[in-house]
């Protein structure tokens, strides 16, 4: 997955998932057809004109938009980076690290 407009358009479903919001709703927000974002979220199309807009209605700034090294990352790196920062932790970060995984077993 090298392509840009498709990485993108995974970090903006991610974002926009994480707030909650659906396609429907994120699309009237930056005023686009449900299937124009669509095609942004599948990496048809690159959101040239509405990723200002796109940015604003998430709530985040343009620099999170292109925030997705860890789209480019295999599972097993993944993985990895995980086991080896435990270390770097405080226990209370642990604690919640693994109350976090816990609940989602």
């Amino acid at each position: 997955m090298n392509n840009i407009k498709e990485i993108l358009g995974l970090r903006i479903r991610e974002l926009r998932k994480q707030k909650g919001i659906t396609q429907e709703q994120l699309a009237e927000m930056i005023n686009i057809d449900q299937r124009n974002l669509s095609n942004i979220e599948c990496g048809v199309t690159f959101p040239s004109k509405s990723l200002g807009e796109i940015a604003n209605a998430l709530n985040v700034s343009l620099r999170d938009l292109f925030d997705f090294e860890h789209v480019k990352l295999t599972s097993e790196e993944m993985k990895n980076f995980i086991c080896n920062s435990l270390d770097n932790l405080s226990d209370s970060d642990i604690k919640i690290i693994y109350r976090l995984i816990k609940s989602m077993v």
